[in-house]
């Protein structure tokens, strides 16, 4: 039980880190600095995204040599205990953390889309693309033929 509650403390610290990074870059993407530091925001997101990914492979490794699926099914496994009631506390935890970063990372990338969304169109305006032309059924079939086509990075 040690080993669990081991890592499982370890998984609080570094996904708190990971929440407190993403939220920085989320900052960063809605600073209105033209994205200056963004490629600092995201560097220091690497490392605990590193190690985050290392303890789950611990973890994946430990549940592995113990023959379970999960860690609520060792956790199940184990003869009631003081100790296994604080390991169900911090399972409940991890949880909630995880899902605080799902909720974290999926704003972060709204942003990073509406990011390429409002440099399409800006590129669009700068080279003079008509959107209308773009989007009917003529424009599909001569596309070939047009000097200027809409700019679209996911070509």
């Amino acid at each position: 039980m040690e080993e669990v509650v081991r890592l499982l403390r370890a998984q609080i610290l570094i996904s708190n880190k990971c929440i407190e990074k993403i939220k920085a870059l989320k900052e960063t993407l809605q600073a209105e600095n033209k994205g200056a530091d963004i490629v600092a925001a995201v560097q220091a997101i690497e490392p605990a995204l590193s190690e985050l990914g290392k303890l789950e492979k611990d973890k994946q490794e430990f549940l592995r040599k113990h023959k379970m699926p999960a860690m609520s099914a060792f956790i199940t496994k184990a003869p009631p205990s003081e100790e296994r009631e604080i390991v169900v506390h911090l399972l409940h935890r991890v949880q909630e953390f995880e899902e605080a970063l799902g909720r974290e990372i999926e704003a972060a990338r709204l942003l990073l889309e509406r990011g390429k969304k409002y440099v399409d169109y800006h590129i669009n305006v700068m080279t003079r693309t008509v959107a209308s032309e773009t989007y009917t059924q003529d424009a599909a079939n001569k596309e070939s033929r047009r000097e200027i086509k809409m700019f679209d990075s996911s070509v």
